[in-house]
């Protein structure tokens, strides 16, 4: 039920970005930062699907970052769950150290290296997500009454949690992901009956394919970036330096003699990932350093790229999100340099 998720844009345009950062600004503390941040967030949620795809199957679809739209607002959820009897809505917390509940301010404090910081309260958002999704559901299908449980789920069993006031709320909707099987088979056995007919429930799960709306940042303009802050070319994987050039059907580095058929596909993948969804022939010549259009055009053409428009007016589009390759990392000078913590 549950397949291995895939990378969300916001982790692939950071990736993207450290990879056409030149050297001196992949340092930003912000941009590591708010990497990391990033990176937590997803590396929790891949823990919590893997209980989850090892679990006995209760529910007929799921879905991983659903975002979706009322109105003018978007609200994206982690993990939504649908079954016959019930939705369930799963917020993911990949927080660690000691967190502390306070039910009087509504917010969770957590101490972690030393530190202690305040984040929004979880139950709150989670149960925000859940009237935002009935709301969508009367709007867009006309379906009122369908229960809707919500949870959030502690990535790692290593966090200790603290509830000082005893708060019967925190108690009903933070847990574990390790004690998620309990939980889903207890709510399973508080609906005994069905909400939805097998009709809803197709309507339902082709609406959020049609309408799932995958966030894209644009990190560019996020941090001020302009052209002097960005490789211009391709930088060699061996070495780091740049630009590679163009020989004999290879990308040829001076430096240290490394060749690369296909080094041009993940910097086309960038360029989409960085500024915008489609390409043109001229865009492509300038972003890897090349003058002929016909090797642009040749290049652009063996991505198999969907393509509109004829001539010089065409442009070539980006793949889907989950077309995106997985392996994609930061680039090797940072391995080393990067050190975060979650």
């Amino acid at each position: 039920m549950i397949r291995q998720r895939k990378k969300p844009y916001s982790l692939l345009c950071y990736e993207a970005l450290f990879r056409r950062l030149k050297n001196k600004y992949r340092q930003s503390h912000a941009v590591h930062q708010d990497y990391a941040n990033v990176l937590s967030g997803y590396l929790g949620e891949r823990q919590v699907d893997y209980i989850l795809s090892a679990t006995p199957t209760y529910f007929s679809h799921a879905y991983q970052g659903l975002r979706l739209k009322n109105h003018q607002h978007y609200f994206q959820m982690d993990t939504v769950l649908l079954s016959n009897k019930f939705i369930l809505i799963i917020e993911i917390k990949n927080w660690k150290g000691v967190l502390t509940y306070h039910s009087n301010l509504k917010n969770i404090t957590q101490i972690y290296n030393n530190t202690e910081k305040s984040y929004r309260n979880p139950i709150t958002q989670v149960e925000a997500h859940k009237l935002q999704l009935e709301y969508w559901l009367q709007q867009m299908l006309g379906i009122y009454g369908v229960p809707i449980e919500t949870l959030v789920v502690i990535s790692d069993s290593a966090t200790i949690l603290k509830n000082p006031q005893e708060d019967p709320q925190f108690y009903n909707t933070v847990i574990y992901a390790d004690n998620l099987p309990s939980k889903l088979d207890e709510l399973w056995k508080k609906y005994p009956k069905s909400s939805l007919t097998n009709s809803q429930l197709r309507e339902i799960h082709s609406h959020f394919l049609k309408y799932n709306d995958d966030y894209q940042p644009d990190l560019i303009r996020l941090y001020n970036l302009d052209k002097s802050h960005l490789i211009h070319g391709i930088e060699c994987a061996k070495c780091g330096q740049y630009p590679m050039t163009r020989v004999h059907g290879k990308w040829y580095c001076i430096h240290c003699s490394f060749t690369d058929k296909l080094a041009h596909e993940r910097v086309i993948l960038d360029y989409f990932l960085l500024f915008k969804p489609t390409i043109t022939n001229k865009d492509c010549r300038e972003f890897l350093q090349i003058e002929s259009p016909k090797v642009a055009y040749s290049l652009l053409q063996s991505m198999k790229l969907n393509k509109s428009g004829e001539h010089r007016g065409r442009e070539y589009h980006a793949p889907k999100l989950e077309d995106y390759p997985q392996h994609s990392h930061i680039p090797w000078k940072m391995e080393t340099t990067l050190n975060v913590t979650f």
